[in-house]
This record gives structure tokens, C-alpha cells and sequence, in this order.
């Protein structure tokens, strides 16, 4: 019977490390061991510490290169453009887009290496949780950068705040009509989205227009209630603020269903959204849908009566009693029993996955220049993007398909054209070699360090411990021993285990010998190379 009680068991490498994928991206072995001397409690306050935000993205392109032959005078190379003007003053529209391009990249790059670069700390993949579940979607990357620092800013904070902050959000506005929904012409969009998606769920249909949580005369009547709101133009100094219009919000007072106890939204001007959101808010459904998303990101996509019972109502309950702050709940789901028991049911998504293959495996963002720590990025937003999860585009309003669509979820991840993707991708990264991305061709260099990340195995010597103790590190359960009498036949193709023992321990004695340095290498990556192909790498 699942339940929340607290984790009774022993706290060990195995136990961190399904803490830190599900919370993290990528997890190197230096964090899971500060983990470990930490104990879960602990671990669980770091994860949840909130650090300061990060820098702003940065112009990482010099003038006069690229495909684009970019020129943008509001920054520096190496400084940000954020703060330049949204609408570049520059003579032509071709110029400008180009500009927009560059700073587009600028921003998918940055918002990678805050990934990449994060160390114990859930505020990235929370971020990304609430811009899976705030789907927004704009060219402009001014745009892109203050809707993204919303939900960073908000992403272990209040979930009823995030949404009052989100529904004025320039972004948002525009990309579900909210700009456009005036008192003449009301426009749904976004009341629909605002109780089908973001708050309520529809629940299912129980009359004509009518579902289990709304009405389709409350979508009208919120439509209302949101009137006025506007967003200037691109070439206006206050293009990334949104602003009310009393002129063209709808006046008087709407009324909401009998799903609302028929109540009353009064007038309110500009702050009449807020009392709607507070209305919706009141609804205990809205702290059982956010806990249900949680826990398809966090846990599992299977929610069974049991769960729902005896896991997803207590959490709700604890949402509820915190005014929607959504931290004391999610600390009460990563520390329970019921979390730890709930391993290996998840296929990663194309960023853990890329992730997995870099970040875990000792590769970092090259330092020696912006634009090589920036290109670096871009490749592994590329791929992402080629194995459907593409940061600041989703496929629709509703967000990834693995986090919603019955009954595949997780599983949309993975089919005919994207796993042998994923499994290029990950052997790429390890034994170097040619890749075509969106039609693009790259030569990527090896870059998992292989020496430096079997250095930290006691008694490497032994390649029986060498493939136990990295398919650990690689997927956090054993493997068989067929499996492991298999992958010594990759390192050491037909040789008793004494040939690599004698090999790698003449390389600790010689380690500038290049030669033999070569061959144990060589060994390793091919090694690696097949493990990061496995079916257990996919999953975590």
C-alpha cells in the first residue's frame, strides 16, 4: 500500500542518486557523495535552498560572423543584451531578425548551461516543470527571457502568485489572445486554457457544456473578467510590461456557475483578475491537479485510486493548508517511502538523457570563450530539439505528450525514429564522430573525460568492479553478471580479466606513456560507448 511516511531505509549512494536524477539534470559522482555525507534531510533543504538568480544571457557571437553575418549594436560581445532595446535600431526588418535570431539562440544556449551548470539545487527542473505547465510561446527573446525568469523567479514559491503573475505576462498575452480580449470582442482563449490547463483541470463532461470542475458559461464569464490587458509594441520603451485599459474592460459585475457556488466576481479594474484567480483558488481541486502533474514530473506517470488515495490527497491536503506554497508538500513527497520505492518507471526525457550523457560523465561547457561555452549549449539544445523537446516551443498549449497523453506518457519519448537518436547522440558524446542535427552537420570531438571518471573507482584494476561500479553510477541498480561477463567482452574482447588488470595498472605506473594511455582509453570509450546504449540508460 503506498503511503508518506518517511524513508526508513539506509541512506546510500544508490538512494541519493534517484533523489538527485529526479530533482537535477545530470549527476556527476562528486554529488552524489556530498549526498551521501549530507543524509536525506539534508540533501532535501539544499535541493530546495534559494540561491540567487542567475546573470542574465549574454551576446556570445561577434559582429560581422555566423550564418546570419550578425551586427547587433545594443551589446557587447560577452554582455548581455537584455537590457538593450527590444525593437534594435537598426535600417532594415532583415537586420532586426537577425538580431532577434542571434538573441534566441542566446537564450535556449543560456537557459541550457543553467542546467548544465546547476549543482544541487531542484530550481532548474522546476522551472522547467512550470514552463511545460505555462506553455508560452514568442519569437521576441526579450519576451522569451522575462516570462522564463517568472517561473524561475516563482518556481519554489507560491503556485497561485505564479498565476496571477503569469496571466499579465507579456508573453502570455499575446501567444493566448489576452491582448486582444476586449469588452467589444471577448476572446476565450486564455480563460479556457486558464481552467482547462492551468489551474482546475475540465474533469470529464457530465451535461451539455458542462464538466466536473466548470462550465463553458464560466469560460465566458472569466473571459470577461479579464478584459483590458494590452501589450505595447515592440518600439515602445514599456514593450515588455503589460498595462491595463479601463476603457476596454468589460464592466459590471460576472457571475460564475453553479461549479463556483454561483458566485460573484464585483468590479474591480485592474485587479479584478486577482479576485478571479483567488475565486478559482478557493476550488480544492486546483491543489489535486497541481499534486497530480507533480507527481507524473516527479515520481510516476501511473496514478492509481491508491495513489490518489493515499498520496495524492494528503499532498494536496498540505498544498492547500500552505496557501498553495508547494514546497512543503513536494519536500513530504521526496522524502517519503513511497518515492524511494518508485525507481526505474520513467523513461528519461531528451534533456535528462542528454544530460545523462554529459553531466553525469564529467563533461562541462567549454570556459575558454563565451562562444564556445554558448556553441556547446546550442548543440545540446539542437539535439533536444530533434528528439521533440524543444525549450520555449512545445507542440501545443497543453505541453509534452509524455506528461499528459494516456496511456503511452513517458513512453512518447521514445519510437522508431527517435531511440536509435537517442543512442547515436549518447555514443557521440562519448567516442567522438559525425552527427546531422536539423539538417546540420557536426564533427563533435570525444568528450567524456574517461580517464578522469574511472580515476575515482577503487580498484579499477578490476574490470569486474571497473563495469559494476560504473553501470551503478550509470543506471543505480546492478546488472547481471551475463551482462557484466558481456561488457568485459567489449573492454577486453576475448581476454581473461588479467590482461586489462596488467594493462590499466602499467598505465597508473606510466600514466605519460601516450602510447599506453591511448589503449586504455580507446578501451574505456568503447566501453562507455555501448553502456550509454543500453536500455537501462534510458531510464531512470
Amino acid at each position: 500500500m503506498p503511503h508518506l511516511d518517511p524513508f526508513s531505509g539506509t541512506w546510500t549512494a544508490k538512494e541519493a542518486r534517484h533523489l538527485l536524477k529526479r530533482t537535477s539534470f545530470g549527476i556527476p559522482q562528486n554529488l552524489v557523495n556530498t549526498a551521501v555525507s549530507l543524509g536525506l534531510n539534508e540533501t532535501i533543504n539544499t535541493l530546495f535552498e534559494d540561491n540567487p538568480l542567475p546573470d542574465p544571457p549574454l551576446k556570445y557571437q561577434l559582429d560581422g560572423t555566423g550564418n546570419d553575418e550578425i551586427n547587433d549594436p545594443g551589446a557587447n560581445y560577452g554582455e548581455t543584451w537584455i537590457n538593450a532595446p527590444a525593437y534594435p535600431d537598426v535600417t532594415t526588418n532583415q537586420e532586426r531578425n537577425r538580431i532577434y535570431r542571434s538573441r534566441n539562440r542566446s537564450m535556449y544556449a543560456w537557459s541550457f548551461l543553467q542546467m548544465q551548470n546547476a549543482e544541487m539545487s531542484i530550481r532548474e527542473k522546476l522551472t522547467l516543470f512550470w514552463h511545460n505547465h505555462f506553455v508560452s510561446e514568442n519569437s521576441n527573446p526579450h519576451r522569451e527571457y522575462y516570462y522564463m525568469n517568472v517561473l524561475r523567479k516563482n518556481a519554489l514559491k507560491n503556485f497561485k502568485e505564479m498565476v496571477k503573475q503569469i496571466t499579465v505576462d507579456t508573453n502570455m498575452l499575446l501567444y493566448l489572445s489576452g491582448a486582444q480580449n476586449t469588452n467589444i470582442a471577448p476572446n476565450e482563449n486564455y480563460s479556457r486554457e486558464l481552467l482547462e490547463l492551468f489551474t482546475i483541470g475540465k474533469g470529464n463532461a457530465v451535461g451539455n457544456g458542462d464538466y466536473t470542475n466548470y462550465t463553458e458559461d464560466d469560460v465566458i464569464a472569466m473571459a470577461k473578467v479579464l478584459t483590458g490587458w494590452r501589450v505595447r509594441g515592440l518600439n515602445n520603451a514599456d514593450a515588455l510590461t503589460s498595462f491595463f485599459s479601463n476603457f476596454r474592460h468589460e464592466k459590471g459585475d460576472k457571475k460564475l456557475s453553479h461549479r463556483f457556488n454561483n458566485a460573484v466576481i464585483s468590479e474591480n479594474g485592474e485587479n479584478e483578475y486577482k479576485d478571479l484567480i483567488d475565486k478559482i483558488f478557493e476550488q480544492n481541486e486546483c491543489s489535486r491537479f497541481i499534486t497530480r502533474k507533480l507527481y507524473r514530473w516527479f515520481v510516476n506517470s501511473d496514478i492509481t485510486s491508491e495513489i490518489e488515495t493515499n498520496i495524492i490527497e494528503p499532498l494536496a491536503e498540505i498544498i492547500r493548508n500552505n496557501n498553495y506554497d508547494i514546497v512543503p508538500a513536494l519536500k513530504k513527497l521526496l522524502s517519503s517511502e513511497h518515492f524511494f520505492e518508485s525507481t526505474f518507471c520513467m523513461i528519461k526525457s531528451p534533456i535528462d538523457l542528454l544530460f545523462s550523457a554529459t553531466k553525469s560523465l564529467m563533461v562541462t561547457a567549454p570556459t575558454t570563450s563565451v562562444n564556445e561555452e554558448y556553441q556547446f549549449a546550442l548543440l545540446v539544445y539542437s539535439a533536444c530539439t530533434d528528439l521533440s523537446q524543444s525549450l520555449l516551443h512545445h507542440p501545443d498549449v497543453a505541453g509534452w505528450k509524455a506528461y499528459y497523453q494516456e496511456p503511452l506518457f513517458y513512453k512518447t519519448w521514445v519510437n522508431s525514429y527517435s531511440l536509435p537518436k537517442r543512442l547515436d547522440y549518447c555514443r557521440v558524446i562519448v567516442t567522438g564522430g559525425d552527427l546531422v542535427i536539423d539538417g546540420k552537420s557536426y564533427t563533435i570531438p570525444a568528450l567524456v573525460p574517461v580517464l578522469l571518471l574511472v580515476a575515482s573507482i577503487t580498484n579499477a584494476q578490476d574490470p569486474n568492479v571497473l563495469i559494476t561500479e560504473l553501470s551503478n553510477q550509470l543506471f543505480n541498480y546492478s546488472i547481471t553478471e551475463s551482462q557484466i561477463t558481456d561488457l568485459k567482452d567489449v573492454l577486453i574482447p576475448g581476454l581473461p580479466d588479467f590482461e586489462w588488470t596488467l594493462e590499466y595498472t602499467n598505465f597508473l605506473a606510466n600514466p605519460s606513456d601516450n602510447a599506453l594511455r591511448i589503449s586504455v582509453e580507446n578501451k574505456l570509450r568503447s566501453l562507455l560507448s555501448v553502456m550509454v546504449q543500453m536500455s537501462e540508460f534510458q531510464i531512470m
